[in-house]
């Protein structure tokens, strides 16, 4: 192992992601790409192992998983978009490091934390409601800017007849209004209004190319980069919007938070 993947697994995390992100596109030199993969690959690992952990603690303490309460309160929610919602969880497709490689070579390169998550996460989406939390939440809605909800865990996973489609379809506007190249926004995920079918402000997505590590999420309430957007949701059990209620709700909260792997 190397200097960093050492320090990462001795328990200096945030530090090491830090310190790799300082090196920006120099970490694809030599022996320090290997390290910082590896540092990433293991941060995904512990990502994937919470979010399992999550899933059912949550549902242990009433949280509901999925989109059928949304058509029971709403009259414009049918099945047919229920159906062609992303599902809770699904892992990446065996073949996803070549599709990754292909989409670098057309796009240019990924943050090493999103290739890693595609590789080693897959889609994770922490739709769903808890009706006491909410109410909670609503009460507090005074003192409460965003998000207008608990904004549940989503990132969207490679789906390569989407993202590639997309992207030539950009290049191609592109090309015809000729535009200089410009970054790309990868969507990653639906921001919290468009989640409960409500008109929002967009996405949020990371651009690309892009050599670093890690990148900031761009759309997203925090501003912060995507493992660190990654280590909130998961502080507050995949619902990140529950930091505003954290003092309401500090035994659900400690339990949630009980032996997940740091990251």
């Amino acid at each position: 192992m190397g200097l960093y993947t050492d320090r990462y697994q001795q328990g200096d995390c945030e530090q090491v992601w830090q310190d790799l992100s300082a090196l920006h596109a120099n970490i694809r030199q030599g022996d320090i790409y290997l390290d910082a993969w590896a540092v990433a690959v293991e941060t995904m690992r512990r990502v994937r192992y919470n979010i399992a952990i999550l899933q059912h603690r949550l549902e242990e303490l009433g949280y509901q998983f999925g989109y059928e309460w949304l058509k029971e309160e709403r009259g414009d929610i049918d099945e047919e978009w229920i159906q062609a919602q992303p599902a809770r969880f699904m892992p990446p497709v065996p073949d996803i490091e070549e599709k990754l490689r292909y989409f670098e070579e057309i796009a240019g390169p990924l943050p090493l934390s999103l290739r890693a998550f595609y590789q080693g996460v897959g889609e994770v989406n922490f739709f769903g409601r808890h009706p006491l939390w909410e109410k909670l939440f609503e009460q507090e809605a005074s003192q409460i800017r965003v998000p207008s909800n608990l904004d549940p865990l989503a990132v969207e996973g490679f789906h390569e007849e989407t993202i590639i489609d997309d992207f030539l379809a950009w290049k191609d506007m592109m090309q015809k209004q000729g535009l200089a190249p410009q970054r790309y926004g990868l969507v990653i995920a639906v921001d919290y209004e468009l989640k409960y079918n409500v008109s929002g402000s967009g996405a949020y997505e990371i651009e690309i190319p892009n050599q670093d590590i890690d990148a900031p999420l761009v759309g997203e309430w925090h501003n912060t980069t995507f493992v660190n957007y990654l280590r909130i949701c998961l502080h507050y059990g995949g619902l990140p919007g529950l930091q505003y209620i954290s003092h309401l709700l500090p035994n659900e909260l400690a339990y949630l938070r009980e032996a997940l792997l740091p990251f």
